[in-house]
């Protein structure tokens, strides 16, 4: 009888050792199948199905590769769409009963930019700060800056409410680049020395222009950086007041992106004045169009154009070069973002009573509700539901007319818009009006590509290149429209991945969409998940007292001390899983699209068993594919760990459904090592400690 058989496998023969299991011939042939429950310490199981192939003689069908052997004759296709399809399915409905999250809910849902922030937080409680900021500039190179101006999304999604307040997230990246800055940094990697011989040029040294380049000389191209601006920074310099960004950070953190990655910033050179586009498109490999929402946007009412009447943009670039403004005694402002706070305040700051008009209510303002409290305490009058309808000259001064609004019943959309109560006129004198209703980019100096109906350039999927000139890319306020800055610098970030697929010859289509999982809002998640945890005061952020931001653009926000920021960054939950990025199911669902909300009904809810002093076992993500049952039935003989309950219901437990820890379990690791999901793992320290040493 012969030892071998003669196999066709996805259209060439083979021949394999008798016994030979389709997974193994696939590993002979360097082809990889997907498995969960398989292990080659442990006997064969077949129970995810993930490993799925299509034998094509015989019965044919689907069968599992893990424990399916050839036999003689038979013909087997292990790539297909057939089989992509069937290992999607049995990634679906593993994950529909797989109650965990990948990333934190702060990383995944709030951050724009994705940044790691249980993985920082963790960091900085142990004093590790330079390794903390390089953590945060795998995603940003801005920690510095966006520790002061974010508006901190992050922490709206935080789960440390469901115990008492959210962790304080966006101060700590500023505390982190101090401490970092103290040590002699900032630290940014060096570029690789081989250079690809590719040219960028970027247009605006901004948030997202600084950002791609900072992540394109990474890669080794040359950047070359026109600015029309005596300084880098765009709207982070120009936009938003010193008492918010001090001038020295975005010195330093610009400065050193700059120095220490060997960009090429021309700066005072406006691109259609002092250069053409045309001559920058012919010298370039590829161009970003990075320039910010500098263009103030009219409200197109009488007396727009009077003189007194600036826009708020206008307005906070001056202050930023330090030229003369004099504002006089009384100032209106129009409008509810950030730029009208910034240029009530600001106002303030030079002598003046400002006095804030926006037709909608508090609630509906795009200002962050911290500016909006800054500004009240500064003594800013706000008065909601009024709109301007005429500017005109009164004495000495200026008359803003205005009306009074009220919100109508919701329409299909649920909006309530504001509309017009009628007889309310009423008029504000002023000595100046500052428009701030909204910004737009200038796009005049593009001639080949024509802008949509939005004023932006229509962009291929979410890849940043345009589709009218596959060479041009935007990002940042050219993309979004005006923006946040976080949102810009990861734009940044993302563009220059889109960038480097095309130097590469490969299909541009920018950076790829994280798998998560992802169990539900802060709502819908069970209490139990926060049982354990201890109730903390939050640790507020010190503001410099009213009466001393009087005629300054002093810092308003204050620093912490070292122990403050240590407790205040372990009040984290990490709610992210430790070993997401080496993790089978995260591995599998990303590659296979797979979807967790696509079979919906009860599933596992959250459950714990932390008694044992190195390993955990989180029943709510396990996949019951019951590879640690066999590792410590086949390999340790301890017959540890079993299955508790039948059908849907069933759970893998410690025999007899006790604590871990009253079991004879030596924390050998082996359930760990099979553990395909990390429902069985390491305790966090443990496991730091085995990687990093």
């Amino acid at each position: 009888m012969s030892n071998k058989v003669n196999v066709t496998i996805d259209g060439k023969p083979h021949q394999f050792d008798t016994g030979t299991t389709i997974l193994d011939a696939a590993k002979k042939l360097g082809v990889e199948i997907p498995t969960l429950c398989h292990n080659d310490k442990l006997s064969h199981y077949a129970g995810c199905w993930v490993c799925t192939v299509e034998l094509k003689s015989g019965r044919g069908g689907m069968v599992p590769a893990c424990s399916t052997k050839l036999e003689n004759g038979m013909v087997v296709e292990l790539e297909n769409n057939k089989v992509s399809e069937s290992r999607k399915a049995s990634l679906d409905l593993l994950l529909s009963d797989h109650f965990g999250d990948c990333y934190a809910p702060c990383n995944q849902k709030g951050c724009p930019a994705n940044i790691d922030i249980q993985g920082f937080l963790f960091l900085e409680a142990r004093g590790l700060y330079k390794e903390a900021a390089n953590l945060i500039r795998e995603k940003v190179p801005f920690p510095n800056v966006l520790g002061r101006v974010c508006p901190r999304p992050c922490e709206t999604v935080c789960r440390r409410q469901k115990v008492d307040k959210a962790v304080l997230i966006g101060i700590q990246k500023r505390f982190i680049a101090e401490m970092e800055e103290k040590q002699g940094g900032p630290f940014l990697p060096k570029p690789p020395q081989k250079s690809t011989g590719k040219k960028v040029t970027i247009i605006g040294a901004g948030p997202a222009g600084l950002s791609a380049a900072y992540y394109l000389r990474l890669q080794g191209h040359e950047v070359t950086i026109y600015e029309r601006h005596p300084k880098h920074g765009g709207m982070l310099r120009y936009g938003i007041p010193y008492y918010r960004l001090p001038e020295n950070v975005m010195d330093l953190e610009g400065d050193a992106i700059i120095e220490q990655l060997g960009i090429n910033v021309q700066y005072n050179t406006e691109v259609g004045k002092d250069i053409d586009f045309d001559t920058i498109m012919k010298n370039s490999d590829a161009v970003l169009l990075a320039v910010g929402a500098s263009k103030a946007s009219s409200m197109k009412i009488e007396g727009e154009d009077l003189p007194g009447v600036l826009s708020g943009i206008d307005l906070l670039e001056k202050l930023a070069k330090y030229e003369t403004v004099n504002v006089g005694k009384r100032v209106v402002v129009a409008g509810g973002g950030s730029t009208a706070m910034d240029a009530a305040r600001a106002s303030v700051r030079l002598g003046a009573k400002a006095t804030i008009v926006y037709r909608r209510t508090e609630k509906e303002m795009p200002a962050h509700h911290a500016e909006v409290r800054d500004a009240k305490d500064e003594g800013v009058d706000i008065q909601v539901l009024t709109n301007p309808t005429k500017i005109e000259k009164s004495g000495k001064g200026l008359k803003i007319t205005c009306v009074r609004m009220e919100l109508s019943e919701p329409d299909e959309s649920g909006r309530r818009r504001p509309v017009v109560k009628e007889g309310s006129e009423f008029s504000i004198e002023a000595d100046s009006i500052i428009m701030a209703i909204g910004q737009k980019t200038d796009f005049s100096f593009v001639k080949s590509i024509s802008v949509n109906k939005w004023g932006l350039f229509d962009i291929k999927g979410k890849t940043y290149q345009t589709v009218g000139n596959p060479k041009i890319f935007v990002a940042g306020d050219c993309y979004n429209g005006p923006d946040l800055a976080v949102r810009a610098v990861a734009d940044g970030r993302k563009v220059a991945q889109s960038i480097n697929q095309l130097f590469a010859g490969a299909a541009v289509v920018g950076e790829e969409v994280r798998f998560s999982s992802y169990p539900g809002d802060l709502d819908t998640l069970p209490p139990e998940m926060f049982k354990a945890f201890k109730t903390g005061a939050r640790r507020e952020i010190d503001l410099l007292p009213v009466n001393k931001r009087e005629g300054n653009f002093e810092e308003v926000e204050q620093g912490f001390t070292q122990n403050e920021m240590a407790t205040e960054a372990n009040r984290c939950l990490e709610c992210g899983c430790n070993v997401a990025d080496i993790c089978l199911l995260k591995k599998h669902s990303q590659k296979y699209n797979a979807d967790q909300k696509l079979y919906e009904g009860a599933m596992r809810t959250f459950k714990t068993d932390f008694s044992h002093e190195k390993i955990k076992i989180e029943t709510h993500k396990c996949i019951n594919c019951n590879a640690c049952v066999r590792a410590c039935d086949e390999i340790k003989k301890c017959h540890i760990l079993g299955n508790v309950g039948r059908g849907f219901s069933t759970r893998i437990a410690p025999m007899m459904n006790i604590p871990l820890a009253q079991t004879h379990c030596d924390g050998c690791e082996e359930c760990v090592n099979v553990c395909p999901t990390a429902g069985v793992r390491l305790n966090r320290e443990v496991y730091l400690m085995k990687v990093h040493g």
